[in-house]
């Protein structure tokens, strides 16, 4: 028997529109055939892209039950009979047999692929600024202002941590120099110099929020001051004058 030429570019148009979509031209065409050779099996091969698609799209989240056994109902459905087919018909009976296991097997591919237990997922680790606001039932607030700078410190002396935010603090080429924060540790003898509380940069707006942990103990923070230092690394003691620094923090309250 001759194959009619019309109902392999059918079967064709509808491969393409379950794999890649159709371009205009072919959906105008492939409605047509669609008029003029009616009971063509068009949703079967819909229904296997939507399996594909869910197959292989992002993990998402666990399915319903009641949808997954609605999915493996339809698996079921989809599945062809075994029948006994006259020598006669045409190969078109093969392809239909064959998309039928297709969309089945497809279909349980993607419930199975949606249930599989999958690793929880990491949470994003805490901002800098959540970290701090986490801090500030515990512990003391330092503010300073000068000019156009204005500091605030969030620190404990029990857990030796704190964060600082800054503002207005004009920006330093790296080659120049940087910025270096300094602790008044209040137990240390009278004349001792500040304890370095690191160097750090700012955005070019001028603003910055660092963490603050000093290389040794600080018993009792009494005042913060900032530095402008012109070793790129810092120092070890500042030579800088009290009445030069960028600002002062104190305890606030």
């Amino acid at each position: 028997m001759t194959t009619d030429p019309r109902r392999e570019r059918l079967d064709e148009l509808l491969t393409l529109q379950a794999i890649e979509g159709l371009s205009p031209d072919e959906v105008r065409e492939l409605n047509q055939l669609l008029e003029l050779l009616p009971g063509e099996d068009k949703e079967s091969l819909e229904l296997a892209a939507a399996a594909l698609h869910l197959a292989f799209s992002p993990p998402p989240e666990t399915m319903p039950s009641s949808v997954a056994e609605k999915l493996y109902t339809a698996a079921i459905q989809f599945m062809p009979r075994p029948v006994v087919s006259p020598a006669t018909l045409t190969t078109r009976v093969g392809w239909l047999s064959w998309s039928g296991w297709a969309v089945a097997a497809t279909l349980l591919i993607a419930l199975l692929y949606t249930q599989w237990p999958r690793p929880a997922m990491a949470p994003n680790p805490p901002s800098l600024a959540e970290l701090r606001d986490q801090l500030k039932p515990r512990a003391a607030e330092f503010v300073g202002q000068k000019n156009q700078v204005i500091a605030t410190i969030v620190w404990s002396d029990q857990e030796q941590i704190g964060y600082m935010e800054v503002k207005g603090l004009p920006p330093i080429d790296p080659q120049a120099g940087t910025y270096q924060l300094w602790i008044v540790d209040g137990e240390r003898p009278q004349g001792s110099p500040p304890v370095d509380g690191g160097v750090f940069r700012v955005n070019p707006d001028g603003t910055v929020l660092v963490p603050i942990r000093p290389p040794i103990q600080v018993k009792k923070a009494a005042a913060f001051a900032i530095t402008r230092e012109t070793d790129p690394g810092g120092v070890v003691v500042s030579q800088v004058k009290p009445e030069d620094y960028e600002v002062v923090l104190t305890k606030k309250g």
